[in-house]
């Protein structure tokens, strides 16, 4: 262990390092007492120093990831007159805090979570697609609300959205977008096996996945390091990723040739996830010619 290892030390932030915050910090009202705090902190410490011992790389990569998106998201909301009406810009904002719980979950050894969270991701990037698509200031106000009527159901989003363009575009091949065994069909079974209580999600080929935490962590009873599970989880994260930045790309056309975007362009963030994910493994096939239309390759 190396003493001058910086992730030893921790600092509270002063307010000013918020965009919203207090302009003075409080007194401590209620202060934790040890033994709690050691039993809530403690282990996912530990977990998340030996996580980042192993994986420096690609928790940059991830990291870096949402810092792209964010700047999307402000990019997205540029293009749009009230960008708190426009379910897109509302959706890819959730989607940034997904992301970054996805990656700070993992780090601390909650596997189980870490994934789960990336299929209200994969969610809200379709409700944004669609009512890009099929507009309804109603619907959508509903759907804000959390309103019954506001419901949504992926299996609905990606139907409707196979038939029109620019989605129907990959709809013809061997391999789609979002038809059956598409894409998304496939990657939001996969993701919705954690989200369920079971200790397994079991695939058309028989392969047996753990989905529980203590599967995940290789039969301990509490958080640990496993790097089975990172990887695991990596492969979800950028395939997650670079599915719901495509989908945005075609939802939001006018990003391709945004002129001048807060960050890096859409076209660069694309590749850099793309780069990304074949570090990890290669993408679906159907990515490659969604891509290429939004003129990567």
């Amino acid at each position: 262990m190396c003493t001058g290892d910086f992730r030893f030390k921790r600092y509270k932030l002063p307010p000013g390092a918020f965009a919203i915050g207090p302009k003075n910090e409080p007194e401590p009202s209620d202060l934790i007492d040890e033994n709690t705090w050691r039993d809530l902190v403690w282990i996912t410490d530990d977990v998340s120093l030996r996580t980042s011992d192993h994986h420096g790389t690609l928790l940059r990569k991830a990291n870096q990831l949402t810092g792209h998106w964010i700047e999307m998201v402000l990019d997205i909301q540029s293009l749009i007159q009230n960008p708190r009406d426009d379910a897109l810009a509302l959706a890819c904002l959730d989607v940034y805090d997904d992301l970054q719980a996805s990656i700070y979950t993992m780090l601390t050894g909650f596997y189980r979570q870490s994934i789960a969270a990336l299929r209200m991701a994969l969610e809200e990037t379709m409700a944004g697609a669609y009512f890009r698509t099929y507009p309804d200031s109603t619907k959508v106000q509903q759907w804000v609300e959390g309103l019954r009527e506001g419901q949504l159901w992926v299996k609905e989003l990606r139907k409707k959205l196979s038939k029109v363009e620019p989605y129907s575009f990959f709809e013809t091949g061997k391999y789609k977008l979002c038809g059956k065994d598409g894409w998304v069909d496939f990657l939001y079974g996969r993701l919705s096996g954690f989200s369920h209580g079971r200790p397994f999600y079991t695939d058309e080929e028989g392969n047996r996945v753990p989905t529980s935490n203590v599967g995940l962590w290789g039969g301990s009873n509490g958080p640990v390091y496993e790097q089975r599970a990172v990887k695991l989880w990596s492969a979800f994260f950028f395939d997650t990723a670079l599915l719901c930045l495509v989908l945005v790309g075609l939802a939001e056309e006018r990003l391709l040739d945004l002129e001048r975007p807060t960050g890096i362009s859409f076209k660069e963030f694309l590749k850099r996830a793309l780069s990304w994910h074949l570090d990890i493994a290669p993408p679906h096939p159907v990515a490659r010619e969604i891509v290429r239309f939004l003129g990567l390759l």
